[in-house]
């Protein structure tokens, strides 16, 4: 993941809500590393094979209650993601891992004044630790006016699942798009376009989100 200094070395909060979402997932990734160190270390012996079961154990229950602590959730069976992180190596400097990285701005200009503007930031970025990778997919919308973000995702995927991630990034960037489409074509009104974002988000699965959500009522300006 690479993190962009704007001109003028004004940093966009968006790097810093991605840097720190990106964190979470290295304190997760240092975890599933430490249950491959133990893999490799393990003895054939009877006595360190029970021992290598408890500390897996313990291991798994480490990264559930991080997960926790995170606000960060899973669907999926957490030794599987263990495994899957660990198992996961990182792509050789040879290969260009920012060609796998894409980013999408979608601009929501109301046409009225009196209603507020909405920007829509979509990213796929590699995040790397121990050199191990994951895939993060993140959604972010804000209401331009205030400056205020409505909702913030952020969806990892284990590089086995890379399409998966591609899927999930073209299918946000498609439906916002579609959202966008139904506003200006008075489908729908200004006040919907939020809650029409939330719905197509809560629709998305992968084996690790932070879910980030205060859909307010919109904001009029005064004429």
């Amino acid at each position: 993941m690479r993190i962009a200094i704007p001109k003028d070395n004004l940093i966009d909060d968006i790097y810093l809500e991605k840097y720190n979402a990106a964190n979470k997932i290295k304190k997760l990734i240092s975890v599933a590393n430490q249950s491959e160190q133990m893999i490799k270390t393990a003895s054939v012996s009877y006595h360190n094979n029970k021992k290598s079961n408890q500390n897996n154990e313990n291991l798994i229950d480490l990264f559930s209650k991080m997960l926790s602590a995170l606000s960060m959730s899973t669907n999926n069976d957490v030794n599987d993601i263990i495994n899957k992180i660990a198992k996961s190596e990182e792509t050789s400097p040879s290969y260009k891992s920012g060609s796998r990285e894409k980013k999408d701005d979608i601009k929501i200009v109301s046409k009225n004044i009196k209603d507020s503007h909405y920007q829509v930031d979509v990213s796929k970025d590699i995040v790397k630790q121990n050199n191990k990778e994951v895939i993060m997919v993140s959604c972010y919308a804000r209401d331009a006016y205030l400056g205020r973000y409505l909702i913030k995702r952020n969806y990892f995927y284990t590089t086995d699942r890379e399409s998966s991630a591609d899927d999930t990034y073209n299918e946000i960037v498609t439906k916002v798009g579609a959202i966008k489409d139904r506003y200006y074509n008075e489908i729908i009104d200004i006040s919907e376009v939020s809650t029409q974002i939330k719905k197509t988000l809560d629709g998305v699965i992968s084996e690790i989100e932070i879910k980030e959500d205060s859909i307010g009522t919109n904001v009029r300006r005064h004429n």
